[in-house]
């Protein structure tokens, strides 16, 4: 390592000394099996987090900017989504950085494995199939598969759960047909 890269390594990790704090809570929240204490725990962070969020174990929200991530009410994050808000260049030569907000809206379902790039916005009620990758935004009421994420289904139909349910949410996918 020459010093020009442990330099711009350090200007780096102040210009991001909040890290010392929100680190040890986003290592916290992966390993935590209780998904109100994680939605809680990334909220502390500066996760934008919404009413009846449910996040799973082994999730990373906004490694480097959580403040940059919005999670709406009746979210589900699944085990080992990873949800980026922020870019840094590759080339240490450019030191160029983006910000860019990435927002979930109520009532999506993220699946297993999922990984959202920056800036995008995944629409009302969308299932986000596991192992896609987003990287553009997904409209509402749509089932997003593969690698890139494309729109496969549109979900027609969202069925109100009685209150006497025992169950917390039902989605109910139906056929466009």
């Amino acid at each position: 390592m020459n010093i020009n890269h442990v330099s711009h390594v350090l200007r780096h990790l102040w210009k991001h000394k909040y890290i010392l704090y929100t680190y040890p809570l986003l290592r916290l929240a992966m390993i935590s099996p209780f998904v109100g204490t994680n939605a809680f725990l990334h909220k502390l962070r500066g996760v934008t987090v919404g009413k009846e969020v449910k996040i799973a174990h082994d999730v990373i929200i906004g490694p480097v900017e959580p403040t940059s991530i919005a999670l709406e009410d009746y979210v589900t994050i699944s085990p080992r989504a990873v949800i980026f808000g922020h870019h840094t260049s590759p080339d240490i030569q450019e030191k160029t950085e983006s910000i860019n907000p990435t927002r979930i809206r109520e009532g999506s379902w993220i699946c297993i494995g999922a990984t959202l790039m920056p800036g995008v916005t995944v629409g009302k009620f969308c299932v986000i199939g596991a192992g896609a990758v987003v990287m553009k935004d997904v409209p509402d009421f749509t089932l997003a598969l593969g690698n890139p994420a494309q729109p496969v289904r549109v979900l027609k139909k969202i069925y109100k759960i009685p209150e006497d349910a025992t169950v917390d949410r039902v989605l109910v996918l139906e056929d466009s047909k």
